[in-house]
């Protein structure tokens, strides 16, 4: 299997200011130019345009998006629409061996959801689909990847709400990959960045819902969250610390929370800070299902710190959590290094080694 190269600093950087997130800051409140890069004008960063109404207009040349099945050749992939009135749909890959894997048995089930701060990027983007693909291949699973809607045209809930919606139309059994190769009762949530934060809403709702029997016979094993996307009032050491050379520009990240909170809410919310209100009955249903939460990260991202916390607050109230965190490296390397995804495979393996 020929490696992909690694990306060139260049292209990392600009690959960070395309996908991914990092953190804070308050709905309609002044930002502290003491701890943000003001100089930088977080929408050129992005390369969106502010509209007199609220939205924004991204800026079509730097949003490239692939069809299925050309971008790769170690997977089958196809779209399918799962709600046409919300325009939000599944790519759904099933590895090119899957006639030898599925010969006794039926495979496993990863649901992926994509980063890019809530407010751009999709399931059709290049990096998304080479991982999606390279995962489905190399894990021996079929990944349902979900295209769910953008804010602040549609701001939180309505992204936790589409993937929700996407767990159902898989509980269901309709489609013919799903319903001819898929074991919907060895199924984990994955998702990377803002898509971490997105998986882990998903699953606490979805615990819920479990244990009145609304997902049966789809069965969650648990929760993979890849340099999740959370945050909180409080700046964090590695914010601060990374502001400039590590990460996202906190005035980036800011703009990425204003434009996806709910309006009038702050970044304490419990969207974006999961210490927020009552932890223990947020996460009761993941903990008594006995669900693992898998989480990776490194300390080259600015979302570090909130990372190792968020593993150390689960512990203490009784999830089965893993951290797996390593020294350097950038946010969106384990999408976007070949050899480090395939790092990152073993480890999910090793963690749900009863089910993949």
């Amino acid at each position: 299997m020929q490696k992909h190269k690694t990306m060139s600093q260049t292209t990392k950087l600009h690959y960070l200011a395309l996908t991914f997130i990092i953190l804070s800051s308050t709905t309609h409140q002044s930002l502290n130019q003491n701890h943000i890069s003001s100089t930088i004008n977080p929408y050129n960063f992005l390369h969106i345009i502010p509209n007199s109404n609220g939205m924004i207009t991204r800026i079509t040349q730097f949003f490239p998006t692939v069809p299925p099945n050309t971008s790769h050749d170690l997977s089958y992939s196809k779209d399918t629409i799962i709600n046409p009135l919300k325009n939000t749909w599944v790519r759904t890959y099933l590895p090119l061996n899957y006639l030898d894997l599925t010969r006794f048995m039926k495979i496993p089930i990863i649901v992926y959801v994509h980063g890019g701060g809530f407010i751009e990027l999709s399931a059709a983007t290049p990096n998304f689909d080479r991982f999606c693909a390279h995962a489905a291949m190399y894990l021996g699973v079929i990944v349902v990847s979900v295209e769910y809607r953008l804010s602040p045209e549609n701001r939180l809930p309505a992204a936790y709400d589409d993937v929700l919606e996407a767990l159902y139309w898989l509980r269901d059994g309709n489609d013919e990959w799903v319903g001819s190769y898929g074991d919907v009762s060895k199924c984990v949530i994955m998702g990377e960045s803002a898509g971490g934060n997105i998986a882990y809403m998903v699953g606490l709702k979805a615990s819920r819902f479990i244990k009145r029997d609304a997902f049966s016979p789809l069965v969650i094993k648990g929760l993979v969250l890849i340099q999740p996307f959370f945050g909180g009032v409080r700046r964090s050491g590695s914010e601060l610390r990374l502001d400039n050379s590590g990460g996202i520009p906190l005035v980036v990240a800011d703009l990425m929370w204003n434009l996806s909170l709910p309006i009038g809410v702050n970044r304490d919310y419990f969207y974006c800070n999961p210490f927020s209100g009552d932890g223990l009955g947020q996460v009761r249903g993941i903990r008594e299902l006995g669900w693992r939460v898998a989480v990776v990260g490194c300390d080259g991202d600015s979302l570090f710190d909130r990372q190792v916390e968020l593993v150390e607050w689960l512990r203490k109230l009784g999830v089965n959590v893993i951290g797996d965190f390593s020294k350097g490296k950038y946010h969106g390397v384990f999408v976007n290094d070949y050899a480090i995804s395939e790092l990152f495979f073993e480890f999910v393996k090793s963690v749900f080694s009863d089910v993949l």
